[in-house]
C-alpha cells in the first residue's frame, strides 16, 4: 500500500522523467524544417564603423611573503591609477571605471628542477573607457608599466553598435525576403508565407553548416559561389607587450547581423 508521501514522490519523478525525455524533442522542434515545399535563406547585412570608445584592461599583481603587504601594494596601484583618471581631462568615461574583487593564491617557481614558494600573489584588474584615442594615447603615456602594472588588452567600440544592429537586422530581414522572391520565381512559383526566422545558423542536412553561408555581395540579393570562412569578431583586441600609444590608430571595426529564414512556397 502506497503512503501519500510515496505517491507525491513517485509523481515528481514521473514530472521530471518526462521534462528530460521532452528536452531533445523540443530542441528538435527548434530546428525542424517543415515537410511542406520551402526556401531556406540567409540575409546579412553589415557596416564598417570608424570606433569612438576604447577600453584598457590593466592587470595588478603583487607576490610577498606576508599576503597584506602584496595586498597593499596592489591597492596603492590601483588608487594611483584612479586618481589619475579622476583628473577632469582624462577622457575616461566615468562610469565605465570598475575594478575587481582581490584574487589571491599562492605563487611558486621552478628552480633547479624543483618547486619553490615564492609568496602569495594578489591580483586586481582595472577596466576603464575612453572617449576617443586621444584619451587613450594620453592613459598609456603617463602609465609606468612594471610587473606589477601590465597592460593586459586594449578594445575598440562603437557606442552607436546598439542602434545599428538594430537597422542592420531590418536590412538583413527585407534581404531574405527578397533573396527568396528571386530564388522562388527562378523555378516559376512563389513564396506563400514566412515559417520562421532566426538570428542562430541553422545546420540541416543542406552541406552547409553554421559559418559556412556564402556571404551575400554588398547591393546584391543573390551570395556569390564562393564560400567564406566564418566571420569575424565584431570587436577586436590587441595584448600583451604589443600594445604602445602609438598603437592606437583609428581604423574601423566591421558590426554584422545575419538573420536565417525559412518561406513555404506556394503549391
Amino acid at each position: 500500500m502506497e503512503t501519500e508521501a510515496g505517491t507525491s514522490w513517485g509523481t515528481w519523478t514521473g514530472v521530471v522523467l518526462a521534462l528530460l525525455l521532452a528536452a531533445p524533442a523540443a530542441q528538435a522542434q527548434v530546428n525542424a524544417l517543415p515537410s511542406l515545399p520551402h526556401l531556406l535563406v540567409k540575409g546579412e547585412a553589415s557596416r564598417d564603423v570608424v570606433p569612438d570608445r576604447f577600453t584598457v584592461s590593466v592587470t595588478l599583481t603583487a607576490v610577498d611573503m606576508q599576503p597584506d603587504a602584496a595586498r597593499e601594494r596592489v591597492q596603492a596601484n590601483l588608487a594611483a591609477l584612479l586618481k589619475s583618471l579622476a583628473r577632469p581631462r582624462s577622457g575616461a568615461i566615468a562610469e565605465s571605471v570598475d575594478a575587481t574583487v582581490f584574487s589571491v593564491a599562492p605563487e611558486y617557481v621552478y628552480e633547479a628542477q624543483r618547486r619553490v614558494f615564492k609568496g602569495t600573489k594578489v591580483t586586481r584588474q582595472l577596466r576603464v573607457t575612453f572617449r576617443d584615442p586621444d584619451g587613450t594615447r594620453a592613459f598609456l603615456a603617463g602609465l609606468q608599466a612594471s610587473e606589477d602594472v601590465l597592460i593586459a588588452g586594449i578594445e575598440p567600440t562603437y557606442s552607436g553598435e546598439t542602434v545599428l544592429r538594430g537597422e542592420l537586422k531590418a536590412e538583413a530581414m527585407r534581404q531574405t525576403r527578397q533573396t527568396a522572391e528571386l530564388l522562388a520565381s527562378s523555378y516559376g512559383t512563389r513564396i506563400r508565407s514566412l515559417y520562421s526566422v532566426s538570428d542562430v545558423a541553422p545546420s540541416f542536412a543542406y552541406g552547409i553548416q553554421a559559418g559556412r553561408w556564402p556571404a551575400a555581395r554588398r547591393g546584391e540579393g543573390m551570395p556569390p559561389t564562393v564560400f567564406d570562412s566564418p566571420s569575424p569578431m565584431d570587436a577586436v583586441s590587441v595584448t600583451g607587450s604589443r600594445i604602445t600609444p602609438e598603437s592606437i590608430a583609428v581604423g574601423t571595426i566591421a558590426i554584422a547581423e545575419n538573420l536565417y529564414a525559412i518561406f513555404l512556397l506556394a503549391e
